[in-house]
């Protein structure tokens, strides 16, 4: 093989690289040069484990360009990005000016103006601490329905966020549990409402809330003693009695409009005196706590 044809044709391919490339420098040196208003992300790197940022960055800056409008073109395919590194700094306020050698642009652009040039940041120490959890809850029972306790579990929780916060937090609350209308207990799971840039150990915990229906205790006055047993002529002594009832509100709320009667049972008597218990006849659910006189004397006619 011939070494100077091989180097002619080596040189031909070189020659011929070197004309296409100065062809499109000129081309784009030529080219109509126009401004851009382009979206540069930022992008944070590297925060220090021991810190959390209290002020964010805004999320994008504009970045006017000039340059080629075939080389602007490329970049709706490559968005600019802006990636700062977090590693060495310090807690405290920090203010960033951004450089054009932060975008990465490709060559043949210039960067007229970044707005805004610069942001602050301010990075602060993370804190840690036990607190207390109080839950929280809207609405009520229907009437005659109550609360009888409100529990969470757990009871406390670890939190952790930017000390400035951190360190004044005495407890935090939950979520709002809707206890509107309810008359069984409510037991569900809700998130905490931490506040902002605070987290907890817990991403939920349980709210029981113990629902009962209100007992009240009523007195009767003057309630009519009926005699039970056969058709015969019976003297009773006292014809009244007093009671007192109790049982759920809604149920002697109304009382007057329950079933309830005081009787004396004289079915197995003989003609005669007799001293009887009266017995009182309510409906489920209510409980009767006195009855005055509990008995009365009765006399069986012949």
């Amino acid at each position: 093989m011939n070494p100077l044809r091989g180097l002619s044709q080596n040189l031909f391919l070189k020659l011929l690289s070197l004309f296409f490339a100065v062809l499109l420098w000129f081309f784009v040196v030529l080219e109509d040069k126009v401004e851009k208003e382009v979206s540069a992300e930022i992008k944070l790197k590297n925060v220090p484990q021991n810190l959390i940022l209290v002020k964010k960055p805004p999320s994008f800056v504009t970045v006017y360009l000039t340059g080629p409008r075939s080389i602007l073109r490329t970049l709706e395919k490559n968005p600019l990005t802006i990636e700062l590194d977090l590693k060495d700094y310090e807690p405290g306020k920090h203010v960033i000016k951004i450089k054009p050698k932060y975008l990465n642009l490709p060559a043949g652009l210039n960067v007229n103006r970044i707005d805004p040039p610069q942001f602050e940041i301010v990075l602060e120490r993370l804190a840690r601490k036990t607190v207390k959890v109080e839950p929280s809850i809207y609405g009520s029972p229907p009437p005659g329905w109550k609360i009888v306790s409100i529990k969470v579990n757990p009871r406390k929780v670890r939190v952790t966020g930017p000390k400035s916060i951190v360190s004044k937090l005495r407890k935090v609350r939950t979520k709002a549990v809707d206890i509107s209308g309810a008359t069984a207990d409510v037991r569900k799971k809700v998130p905490l409402n931490l506040p902002a840039l605070v987290t907890a150990d817990q991403k939920e915990v349980e709210v029981y809330v113990k629902i009962v229906e209100h007992t009240v205790t009523k007195e009767i006055k003057d309630l009519p003693i009926h005699v039970v047993g056969p058709k015969r002529k019976v003297k009773l002594f006292q014809t009244a009695v007093t009671i007192i009832l109790q049982g759920p509100e809604r149920l002697l709320g109304a009382f007057s409009d329950l079933k309830i009667e005081a009787f004396v049972d004289v079915s197995k008597l003989k003609p005669g005196r007799y001293w009887r218990e009266v017995e009182i006849k309510i409906p489920p659910g209510i409980k009767l706590l006195k009855v005055e006189p509990k008995r009365v004397k009765v006399q069986i006619l012949r």
